[in-house]
């Protein structure tokens, strides 16, 4: 008798209901409360090249299985090339009717002109959850240049 091969089953992704670029997340550990402090949703530099550090992931997810994971990614909106990638796996013992909170501090990151960029989690290359960040530089004039600025108390 020939043997069955058991089918492997294909496990839904997680869904997400919230993704956000923190400056910080303040945890209560009395009441389980999370304060999320300076939510960013753009951020301006003093010139090209910037390193840009110190900021914390927040999201929130459901539908997780034991031994999924969540790729964070930021990417440039302009051609998709990827300035930033973390992974972070979930608990083994997941349970997909719970939500996880995830609150993970981002690595310091360069980037390189200003525009449109796309903090995202995906699951298997997959978007699960996206927030847009808009990154500024200082001021140009017409022709493209810095503008050079000269304040004078008259």
């Amino acid at each position: 008798m020939a043997k069955r091969k058991k089918k492997k089953l294909g496990l839904e992704g997680p869904t997400s209901d919230c993704l956000l670029l923190c400056d910080d997340v303040l945890i209560s550990q009395g009441k389980n409360k999370h304060n999320l402090i300076g939510l960013i949703g753009g951020i301006a530099v003093r010139n090209f090249p910037a390193i840009l550090e110190g900021y914390v992931a927040y999201a929130r997810f459901s539908n997780v299985y034991g031994g999924q994971k969540i790729t964070l990614k930021l990417s440039r909106g302009t051609d998709d090339a990827t300035i930033l990638e973390a992974e972070v796996p979930f608990p083994s013992q997941s349970d997909p009717l719970g939500v996880y909170t995830i609150v993970i501090p981002v690595p310091a990151f360069k980037v390189e002109e200003p525009g449109r960029y796309l903090f995202g989690a995906y699951h298997n290359g997959v978007p699960v959850a996206s927030s847009p960040i808009i990154i500024q530089g200082p001021p140009t004039d017409k022709t493209g240049s810095q503008e050079s600025r000269h304040d004078t108390d008259q």
